[in-house]
């Protein structure tokens, strides 16, 4: 059984990444999924997934261990809707064309294949690879945080950058 001191320190330094870190992870989420709802669940379970680590001083860095979580969630659940082909995401639906057309619900759907096929692009890619591209493209970090926060040197992270950009840019020109 677990000592209060020890559930204690760890929702003192989860609670803060969870508080930093709210908005990020709901925008990431509801961008990938494209549902409010969903993402909201998603980031909820995301939490509870961090909160419940049974080592928490062997994460070096909570945010990214959070995002990995909620990435994970997310490609379980577009696996899920990918086999279920009944399902259909209401939170869409109302920005088709009053007209009856469909065509911004196409969009919808051109930009989700989108998502998911950079998705497996990225997660085909080296962790580190990932993770650089990732802190500069989507959360706006200068590679001296990047060094910084994954504790490489700036001319490593210029490196990884490079050759990540590289192989997303081959993966999606195939």
């Amino acid at each position: 059984m677990k000592r209060p001191e020890q559930a204690y320190r760890r929702d003192r330094r989860f609670g803060g990444v969870i508080k930093q870190y709210a908005p990020q992870l709901h925008h990431f989420l509801s961008s990938r999924l494209n549902s409010e709802t969903e993402a909201q669940d998603l980031a909820q379970e995301a939490y509870l997934r961090l909160t419940r680590v049974a080592r928490p001083e062997l994460i070096r860095s909570p945010e990214a261990y959070l995002f990995r979580i909620a990435s994970n969630l997310a490609n379980e659940r577009l696996l899920k809707r990918a086999q279920d082909p009944a399902f259909v995401p209401l939170d869409g639906l109302e920005q088709a064309g009053e007209d009856g057309d469909g065509a911004a619900f196409e969009g919808t759907l051109d930009q989700r294949a989108e998502i998911v096929r950079l998705e497996q692009i990225l997660d085909e890619m080296p962790p580190l690879y990932r993770a650089v591209l990732l802190l500069r493209k989507r959360d706006g970090y200068s590679h001296a945080e990047i060094a910084e926060k994954l504790n490489i040197a700036p001319s490593t992270v210029h490196t990884y950058l490079k050759r990540a950009l590289k192989k997303c840019r081959a993966r999606w020109s195939e």
